[in-house]
């Protein structure tokens, strides 16, 4: 039993070591790497003059490039410039406003973001490393730039955002590559830049919280 139990904690030991060592070795260092992820918006909808309002998830993606610069054992400094697109058609009859005639609407973004996290990884099990981020996140719609006198049927959202964003994640070390899971929130810090809807419509939108789940790969 004494020859056991020594032989688990000499092979704890050796494990912590490693650990540490893989730690020490990435201090100070800059992993790269991609970002491919699936998103969930809210978008809040306004009608113009009657006063009600309602809201709709629109389904998108993200892909972004990442640059990971190692601060220290438990902390690390992350940059994840990339574009988030998404969009969603919608029908005033299937919304809170069924008095109003059917017409074929669609929500649409293409946002080029910039989100700048800081990584907390407390532990590591094996080649395991679980961790929480935390950051902000500026976004430009350049969805905005369009006429709307050429489609009036495609909702702007706000063209500047800037976002607080936190997220849990898991990262699985391997020899050449680190893989990792995330899960993610944003949640918008500007006022409403208030937009006029076109004057085929009687809308404005405004974009609300999303949600995003993805996979990192580093090196």
């Amino acid at each position: 039993m004494l020859a056991i139990a020594a032989f688990a904690c000499g092979a704890q030991a050796q494990n912590a070591n490693n650990n540490n060592s893989l730690d020490d070795a990435l201090n100070g260092k800059v992993l790269y790497g991609v970002h491919v992820g699936f998103t969930e918006n809210k978008v809040d909808i306004n009608h113009v003059s009657q006063n009600s309002s309602c809201s709709l998830y629109a389904p998108g993606y993200r892909i972004a490039l990442i640059g990971d610069f190692q601060l220290w054992r438990r902390f690390s400094l992350r940059a994840m410039p990339g574009v988030s697109i998404f969009g969603r058609r919608w029908e005033p009859s299937n919304t809170a406003f069924p008095g109003l005639p059917a017409a074929d609407y669609k929500v649409a973004s293409v946002c080029a973001e910039l989100p700048i996290d800081v990584k907390f990884h407390p532990f590591r099990l094996g080649k395991l490393q679980p961790y929480l981020a935390s950051g902000l996140c500026y976004g430009f719609d350049f969805a905005t730039l369009r006429d709307d006198s050429e489609n009036a049927s495609i909702m702007r959202l706000n063209p500047n955002d800037l976002r607080f964003t936190c997220g849990i994640g898991l990262d699985c070390y391997s020899r050449y590559i680190k893989v990792g899971v995330e899960l993610k929130a944003g949640f918008g810090l500007l006022p409403s830049s208030n937009i006029k809807p076109a004057s085929a419509n009687p809308f404005s939108f405004e974009s609300g919280p999303n949600f995003s789940i993805g996979i990192n790969f580093e090196a």
